[in-house]
């Protein structure tokens, strides 16, 4: 059997927790369901490769199973498309002797 060739992929824009909480909330604004949603969590996990590096749940966490489903697909659209911009630490110079 012949091996699958892997397609190279560009590499997604990577995007501040704000901008991708109001890409995916604009998806949800018009449901009735996703009334109560707030706002998202994002936890930034690390990344091997084209894998997104980020998990996000719903603010609250409390919500109709209707409107989860209709928060993993948008959170799943936004993922493929983009990643979350995680603030790296600076390292602070050691004080001169």
């Amino acid at each position: 059997m012949p091996r699958r060739r892997r397609m190279k992929l560009p590499p997604r824009i990577a995007l501040p927790a704000a901008e991708l909480e109001s890409k995916i909330l604009a998806m949800l604004r018009g449901l009735k369901e996703c009334a109560k949603l707030k706002g998202i969590g994002f936890v930034h996990v690390g990344s091997f490769g084209q894998e997104p590096n980020c998990c996000a749940r719903p603010l609250p966490t409390r919500i109709s199973e209707a409107c989860r489903r209709a928060f993993v697909t948008a959170l799943a659209k936004v993922r493929k498309e983009f990643d979350l911009l995680f603030p790296h630490r600076t390292e602070q110079a050691s004080p001169p002797d």
